[in-house]
């Protein structure tokens, strides 16, 4: 896409965005389709997504989790030579990919679980390990285009981490290029950072107790966190922000449905892929296009979401 498309098309969204985030509903603004399962798996789960590429993990018919980049039809592979389980949860403009691995020997691997984060390089396939300086394991989520990047690290006795099924770790981190700070909501148990954008704004969730009734969405920035939950919902995750500061992230309604948000300063929007079904929005581009999982009668499957604005041809 050349530069004055791109312009036109981000403005169009930016511009639709004040009467998206003031719906009742964002899905009637966007189109969901499948956006591709990799060859031969038994499931295809979509993380995150660039201007061009898409990255996430599949799972084998035999067993195992492996990370992957999707470009238009085409996927490659993307894990280090010496893992077991992998998993690639966001890509960052330049085509720098971050996620997580398990070595040989770990008990707790897969599905956005490891031992240690790694980023990969599309350019040259270049995979580079990410470590918290003393944790006992390390995983990673999100990359901004400064190759910032945010995840989280377990300092107990585990084998792998996250902790627990909302992927709690025990501490959130930001590493900017080998400088690591650790991130922690006030008075949380467990916080983990998933995602951060250009201007170093990071999104994650945090847990009281360990109960699912305080697990909560927080928005870190200046060096200030702020709570951020979908109104009424029992349960709240932040999974992705992009460089005009729209988060996403899914929750869970009194009635145990679950559904995807986007959130932007104070506003609301929910998305439902689907009729029939729960939608997990866990990533979000600076074209406003979405990606996650649906599951429903027909089992779990990818979706991607285009605006329809950028279906608009421009003048």
């Amino acid at each position: 896409m050349n530069r004055k498309r791109k312009l036109w098309v981000v403005g169009l969204f930016l511009t639709a965005s004040a009467s998206l985030l003031t719906a009742r509903s964002a899905s009637q603004y966007y189109v969901f389709g499948n956006p591709g399962n990799y060859p031969g798996a038994a499931l295809t789960f979509a993380d995150g997504a660039n201007h061009t590429q898409i990255v996430g993990y599949y799972l084998q018919p035999g067993g195992g989790t492996y990370s992957y980049i999707q470009t238009g039809k085409s996927f490659i592979a993307a894990q280090p030579a010496d893992s077991i389980d992998s998993y690639l949860f966001s890509i960052n403009n330049n085509g720098l990919a971050v996620g997580g691995y398990c070595i040989s020997g770990a008990s707790v691997c897969g599905d956005l679980s490891g031992n240690h984060g790694y980023t990969y390089d599309y350019a040259t396939g270049t995979t580079t390990t990410i470590d918290y300086p003393g944790a006992a394991t390390t995983v990673a989520y999100g990359i901004n285009d400064s190759g910032g990047i945010v995840g989280g690290f377990c300092d107990q006795g585990t084998n792998g981490c996250p902790l627990d099924l909302f992927l709690g770790s025990s501490h959130a981190f930001m590493d900017d290029n080998g400088v690591f700070t650790q991130l922690d909501f006030p008075g949380a148990n467990e916080t983990t950072a998933f995602g951060v954008n250009s201007a170093g704004t990071v999104v994650g969730t945090y847990e009281i107790n360990g109960t699912t009734t305080t697990v909560h969405a927080f928005i870190y920035q200046n060096g200030q966190y702020t709570d951020i939950n979908y109104p009424g919902a029992n349960w709240s995750e932040a999974r992705g922000i992009n460089n005009t500061g729209i988060v996403v992230g899914h929750y869970q309604d009194t009635n145990g449905r679950v559904f995807g948000f986007m959130y932007y300063r104070g506003q609301w929007a929910q998305i439902n892929a689907r009729s029939g079904g729960d939608t997990a929005i866990v990533g979000i581009n600076d074209y406003g296009d979405l990606v996650g999982t649906w599951s429903g009668s027909g089992g779990l499957k990818p979706i991607m979401g285009i605006p329809v604005a950028r279906r608009t041809p421009a003048k």
